[in-house]
């Protein structure tokens, strides 16, 4: 009884396949922390579904896979160092002061946007995009994250860091844009990607680029311009575009600084 006592709880084992176990505490670790009861045992039984497929084709793709073929040492550096880069643009573009809009660049940027044969309704939406180039060795990671409904917070805060101020994104979930307006600052029409489905997901490739658009929401609305949101949505646009400039030309300067002082040279290629 005492031997008995002293004993730690046994972790119950919820699943197995090829020789792994899943424990029911790390499926419990995983589950968002505001689920209900309900939506707390789906998820797991999801989780561990899901858990068994994975087991399944990591199994089959190491019978079929040569060792060379298995071997992703040089991607896995290139994505940790890709990650310590974003961090550190992060940290350096920290400072809101660094992109403060002035009233001459948001009345400048309402002039050249506002339309006088705008009509009587207009389409707007609530949004996150995500730009990224195309080809991206991030593509597949942060599209898997920014369409996945399981637990959206989480998931926001990982692209965050995996796009830092290197790669542009929008994903407050807030704000209400015009179509008509912010569909400017695309290469291709949004208007007509949008249809009736709720949380639309768009994935396309437009000028090299590779665009991953969430529609949370929809609306139309009686065209009385809201000065003050028109200004809102100008400065959040206005800030973005700072934001890009500031770390494009911080790069083109820590660049010429590296070859100017012989930290880096170029070599002529024969």
């Amino acid at each position: 009884m005492l031997v008995a006592g002293c004993k730690q709880p046994i972790d119950t084992v919820v699943a197995e396949a090829f020789h792994n176990k899943l424990y029911l505490s790390e499926v419990i670790e995983k589950i968002p922390s505001l689920a209900s009861k309900e939506d707390s045992l789906q998820f797991m039984e999801q989780y561990v579904e899901e858990w068994i497929l994975r087991q399944t084709l990591l199994a089959q793709a190491k019978r079929k896979l040569s060792q060379k073929a298995q071997n992703f040492s040089s991607q896995i550096e290139q994505y940790q160092e890709q990650l310590l880069i974003n961090a550190y643009f992060q940290k350096i573009s920290n400072n809101a002061a660094l992109f403060e809009v002035s009233k001459k660049e948001l009345d400048e940027f309402l002039n050249e946007t506002q339309t006088d044969d705008v009509p009587k309704y207009r389409d707007m939406v609530k949004l996150n995009y995500v730009k990224l180039s195309n080809p991206s060795k991030l593509y597949r990671k942060i599209k898997n994250l920014f369409f996945d409904d399981t637990d959206r917070a989480k998931s926001l805060v990982q692209i965050e860091q995996l796009c830092a101020d290197t790669i542009e994104y929008y994903l407050d979930s807030e704000h209400w844009f015009y179509v008509d307006l912010i569909e400017r600052d695309f290469p291709f029409s949004l208007s007509d990607l949008i249809t009736n489905n709720s949380r639309e997901k768009i994935d396309i490739v437009a000028n090299e680029n590779r665009y991953l658009i969430l529609i949370l929401d929809k609306k139309q609305q009686m065209q009385h311009r809201n000065v003050l949101e028109d200004k809102k949505m100008a400065q959040s646009l206005i800030q973005q575009q700072k934001r890009d400039m500031f770390i494009t030309n911080y790069q083109d300067s820590l660049l010429k600084d590296a070859l100017l002082n012989k930290k880096a040279v170029r070599y002529l290629i024969h």
